[in-house]
């Protein structure tokens, strides 16, 4: 798959967008105020779809490189992976992975609809 075609392009947004649903859905386990009755099996699964949007995401990051697209692209789609990813391994009980969610996922929206859109910004013949 050619790395401006609309197939590569769309299968990339698709990587990219599924590691932030991934981020987000784990976020959605991982928070609750009070007790529960089944926090340990929330917590466990939420920080495991946390590590894999995470992944995903460094892996449409470097997708996104290897396209040669613009290097504010990469940077963006890289942003929920790092700072949601990286605050959940360093304070996964606390809410500051959620806090970094607030502004990381909406840049990482940012890098994906750049990245659909704007492409490589290369000359093609």
């Amino acid at each position: 798959m050619k790395g401006s075609s609309v197939a590569a392009r769309a299968a990339w947004g698709l990587a990219a967008t599924a590691g932030v649903v991934l981020i987000c859905l784990g976020l959605g386990q991982t928070f609750y105020i009070g007790t529960v009755t089944n926090a340990f099996e929330r917590d466990r699964l939420g920080s495991t779809s946390i590590l894999a949007g995470s992944v995903l995401g460094l892996a449409a990051a470097g997708w996104s490189l290897y396209r040669r697209d613009q290097l504010w692209v990469s940077l963006l789609v890289a942003a929920p992976a790092v700072v949601v990813g990286g605050l959940n391994l360093v304070a996964g009980g606390s809410l500051l992975p959620h806090i970094g969610a607030l502004a990381a996922v909406p840049l990482g929206l940012a890098g994906i609809i750049g990245g659909v859109t704007v492409g490589s910004g290369r000359i093609r013949s």
